[in-house]
């Protein structure tokens, strides 16, 4: 069985063409290599974000905030396809998801070409304690005002409409 670390993901340019497959771990240590991800942006019926803390055992930003859902589209699967396994696989739901936007993110040790999906969600999330250390409801604005995010959730938060 394979790590993480090997996991394939897509490698592309700055218009999110496909270029060639590479591991997560060259992924994570190479910025000029832009990966495709996804983020899910999931509201409650208020219209609050949930906001999640990563855990502490990841390998990337643990304990920081981050969107509801995230995480790398795997080589040769598609951003919805992705979307939705990161969204049952760390939340634990299924729901309607409408792609809102991509963006093209870069930080210090990684460059992603984010899809941006949003869902609206009024049940309750079942959180991976691998993935998740806790998350709550934040009304947008109070979610752009947070410190310790990511700099994806960061990056992401500004650039989304109210």
């Amino acid at each position: 069985m394979s790590s993480q670390h090997d996991e394939l993901l897509e490698v592309v340019d700055e218009h999110g063409r496909s270029l060639r497959p590479a591991t997560r771990a060259e992924c994570h240590s190479d910025p000029t290599l832009i990966h495709r991800s996804v983020c899910v942006l999931v509201y409650d019926p208020a219209g609050s974000l949930f906001l999640q803390e990563r855990s502490r055992k990841k390998d990337q930003y643990p304990g920081m905030r981050d969107l509801s859902a995230t995480g790398h589209a795997r080589y040769g699967e598609s951003d919805i396809e992705a979307a939705r396994r990161e969204l049952l696989e760390e939340l634990g739901i299924r729901a309607r998801l409408q792609r809102v936007d991509t963006l093209l993110v870069r930080a210090p040790t990684e460059s992603e070409f984010t899809a941006i999906f949003q869902c609206s969600y009024d049940g309750a999330l079942v959180p991976n304690p691998e993935e998740i250390a806790g998350g709550d409801f934040l009304p947008l604005t109070e979610a752009r005002a947070l410190s310790g995010l990511t700099p994806f959730a960061e990056a992401i938060l500004h650039h989304i409409s109210a």
